[in-house]
């Protein structure tokens, strides 16, 4: 099956409270679960202090046709595409919210990083970093959880 890879970076349109599903960040997690999974879609959304980023995994058609939904989302506003491209095995197998709580990142690392300097490797490697040591959220989850403890 051919995969695509589409990363894109927004700000949200309310408050974050990191580590809460709660409210509209949990409807998104709940959206995004079933959708998601009946689409194939795999990946992350990261949660910094003001700004998420997405990576999506999946099929072509499904990966844009979730990212042309995820543009008219009222939740989140600014959405800014950072790279499409074919990818040959998917880089996250699930679908999760990864916030970028300090307390759990290594030392050193920022709380956020710029996403409108960085590179699109620099992106997937911060969505690898909160999967493995920032607080996640993953679809079958009800409560958020350190990862990599």
């Amino acid at each position: 099956m051919a995969l695509s890879q589409l990363i894109y970076t927004s700000y949200p349109a309310f408050p974050i409270r990191p580590g809460s599903l709660t409210g509209a960040l949990g409807e998104i997690m709940n959206a995004g679960r079933e959708h998601n999974s009946r689409n194939q879609i795999s990946g992350i959304l990261g949660v910094e202090v003001n700004r998420f980023f997405q990576i999506l995994e999946g099929p072509p058609a499904k990966v844009l046709e979730t990212f042309d939904r995820i543009q008219h989302d009222r939740r989140h506003f600014g959405v800014q595409l950072k790279h499409v491209g074919a990818l040959e095995v998917r880089t996250f197998k699930d679908w999760s919210i990864g916030f970028a709580a300090p307390a759990f990142l290594p030392s050193g690392e920022p709380a956020q990083i710029d996403f409108d300097t960085v590179s699109v490797q620099t992106i997937i490697n911060r969505g690898l970093l909160l999967r493995r040591c920032g607080v996640i959220a993953e679809a079958g989850l009800k409560t958020p959880s350190a990862s990599g403890f």
